[in-house]
């Protein structure tokens, strides 16, 4: 090599350099890339547009649908009513076609979306991931405990299954639910409205049929496990407000005038809005710590437990308990998934990937097939469970299920949890009392 030729990356043929920036796995990788040197950052605004669209397509895969859709369906207005209903049921359907691909979202050759767009779904995935990764720390430091109370703290230098770092799949999965979460809280919009449902909401949000010539809902997108992995992303999130509302409360009392406690319309719009409680979380980056390392710590947050009951029956997702799930399913049957459950249909485990069922739902169910999720698991009507003890015991198990997520792993991780003291009950078929 003679002294005059260039090494640089600025040397490289535009092709070739445009080809490493197609290629970077995540929009953060991309904002620290292009911040390198004034070339990489010229050759970006070039062509800024497919990059971002690239990138977004690498991070995100399939999920890019649903952050898309995201961006076509903001927060709603059930007081009117007029439009309310129609638009949500219309949506529905947008979304439960961009999912089954009709429209070519998520597409390789598909055309790229405006910048507006594409900036929006920066700006909202950077929140995203916040917070998944906030839920991934006080889950991975829950299980850590968990290992150390089983067999005493690992010496090894490789992690044990359960604590490893998150595949790809894993992680796509939690991104996923928190999506997801807060497509159902756009649609709910329960800042806006009355803490109850009428039947137009039951069609509207929850519906998965159209027998009986009722327009499919929102909920008609998702299967049963992918329901409950949106229900994992709930209770986190309903965690952490609480969480910040208890400890805030503390922080204000000990430093007076110089802070405030968490009010309850704000409280509604941390729960309500991923990306304002991102925000706050960032902003209060002392109380944030405390709050969330309390909860990996399984400590009851502290503050007024009356007060915090107050703001969740407040803002609550409905569509996500029980109560609304009997009422759907008593007034809007879906004679197929009915069928399904009553004929006791076997699902499987093929393999770990974000479009296919997740191993620790086929477990907790033993292959049945059941269209319920959440606290509807734990309270089955057809099951019958025998003496108290089972019943609290179940409950129990139920909780601890839905808390840590495991709907979300991979079946290493779930396979190895279940052989931890603190997971005894998370045996094969918890769900139906096998």
């Amino acid at each position: 090599m003679t002294h005059n030729t260039l090494c640089h990356v600025g040397a490289l043929p535009p092709e070739l350099f445009d080809k490493i920036l197609f290629e970077l796995e995540s929009i953060r990788d991309l904002a620290n890339f292009i911040a390198t040197s004034r070339f990489v950052y010229r050759r970006f605004e070039a062509q800024r547009r497919a990059v971002l669209f690239r990138v977004l397509q690498n991070e995100l895969g399939p999920v890019l649908t649903d952050a898309r859709f995201l961006f076509l369906f903001p927060y709603s207005d059930p007081a009117d009513e007029v439009h309310y209903y129609d638009w949500v049921h219309t949506m529905a359907a947008v979304y439960c076609d961009m999912l089954r691909g009709d429209k070519g979202y998520g597409v390789r050759g598909e055309a790229v979306p405006s910048l507006g767009e594409l900036l929006d779904l920066c700006r909202t995935l950077h929140k995203i991931n916040f917070l998944s990764d906030a839920y991934v720390a006080a889950q991975l430091r829950f299980f850590q405990d968990a290992v150390e109370r089983t067999s005493g703290p690992c010496a090894d230098l490789a992690p044990p299954p359960a604590t490893a770092p998150l595949s790809r799949t894993e992680r796509l999965r939690v991104v996923r639910a928190f999506y997801r979460r807060q497509i159902v809280s756009n649609a709910w919009a329960s800042t806006i409205r009355p803490a109850h449902w009428t039947s137009e909401d039951t069609a509207a949000i929850s519906n998965t049929s159209d027998h009986g010539g009722v327009r499919r809902g929102l909920f008609a997108a998702f299967e049963p496990w992918e329901m409950q992995q949106i229900d994992h992303a709930e209770l986190f999130i309903t965690q952490v407000c609480v969480a910040l509302l208890g400890h805030a409360g503390l922080h204000a009392a000990d430093h007076g005038n110089t802070a405030q406690p968490i009010q309850k319309a704000e409280f509604g719009d941390l729960y309500s809005h991923v990306d304002r409680l991102a925000r706050y979380l960032q902003t209060n980056t002392s109380l944030a710590s405390t709050a969330l390392h309390g909860m990996s710590s399984g400590k009851s947050p502290p503050g007024n437990k009356d007060l915090s009951r107050e703001y969740i029956y407040q803002y609550q997702l409905l569509p996500l308990v029980y109560a609304f799930q009997l009422d759907r399913s008593q007034t809007l049957p879906d004679p197929d998934r009915d069928k399904r459950e009553r004929d006791e249909e076997e699902i499987g485990f093929v393999e770990d990937h974000v479009q296919l069922i997740p191993f620790g739902w086929v477990d907790a169910l033993n292959r049945r097939y059941l269209d319920r999720f959440g606290d509807t698991l734990d309270e089955i009507p057809w099951l019958r469970l025998g003496s108290t003890e089972k019943k609290i015991a179940r409950q129990n198990t139920a909780n601890l299920w839905r808390y840590t997520g495991f709907a979300l792993w991979d079946r290493a991780r779930v396979e190895e949890l279940k052989n931890l003291d603190r997971f005894s009950g998370v045996r094969t078929g918890w769900v139906l009392g096998c």
